[in-house]
């Protein structure tokens, strides 16, 4: 592969490179994540050098025959989706998630769409918590690690909403007894989650902790930087 031409492209990821250039992480439908080079934009009055932030939709251009190309043009396709306070917050925390867990590459069209839509909810007036925790489960979908809401792990049962389960990262959902201790959740909850529904403060915060515990052997232990950012 030697020439990527009008990829539709958000930067995920900019940084310093070398005297005058940036490395730039870019988030693809047809190629994944990609980091290329963007050479001279901290030189002078570089117009491009605008365009590398993110939150901006993009068409760029690449060349190379290593897996790290030369970005050699880009065009915004739009305005910047103007995310402030927690929702810019929360946009980074997206970013930082592609950035971490996505391997430089591998297609994924349909994940790039749930991106562009989660921006776009951002930047309006959309519940942070229905953006964040759809967008976790359409990206552990597609990195083969989504997990059966409906039914119990290891049977055809269909969850009960007045039963109460654990979570097993490789089964899912099992049955437990009443007053189980540990990470364990009701039926109603997970079942609210299954059709986003978050509307009352225990599924919001048991399909936060449930993506936590999902996300976490795909993070590894060292911890997402844009997550403090919540607590300052």
């Amino acid at each position: 592969m030697r020439r990527i031409e009008l990829q539709p492209a958000f930067v995920v990821h900019a940084r310093a490179y070398r005297d005058s250039s940036f490395l730039v992480d870019c988030f693809t439908p047809d190629y994944g994540r990609i980091c290329a080079i963007a050479r001279g934009v901290r030189r002078g009055k570089n117009n491009q050098r605008a365009l590398l932030n993110p939150f901006i939709p993009l068409l760029i251009s690449l060349q190379g025959k290593s897996s790290l190309k030369l970005l050699v043009s880009l065009e915004s396709t739009g305005q910047r989706l103007h995310l402030t306070g927690v929702r810019l917050y929360s946009g980074l925390y997206l970013n930082e998630l592609l950035l971490r867990v996505l391997s430089e590459w591998d297609s994924c069209p349909s994940l790039f769409q749930h991106y562009t839509a989660a921006l776009r909810a951002l930047a309006g007036d959309t519940d942070i918590e229905l953006v964040l925790r759809r967008f976790e489960k359409h990206l552990l979908h597609e990195l083969g690690y989504a997990i059966d809401w409906h039914c119990e792990a290891n049977s055809e049962q269909a969850l009960k909403p007045d039963a109460w389960y654990r979570l097993d990262v490789q089964a899912g959902f099992i049955p437990v007894a009443p007053g189980a201790t540990g990470n364990c959740y009701m039926g109603a909850w997970l079942l609210d989650i299954a059709r986003d529904q978050y509307s009352s403060p225990e599924v919001k915060k048991a399909a936060k902790h449930i993506s936590r515990t999902l996300l976490q052997p795909l993070l590894g232990d060292k911890p997402l930087q844009s997550r403090q950012l919540f607590l300052t």
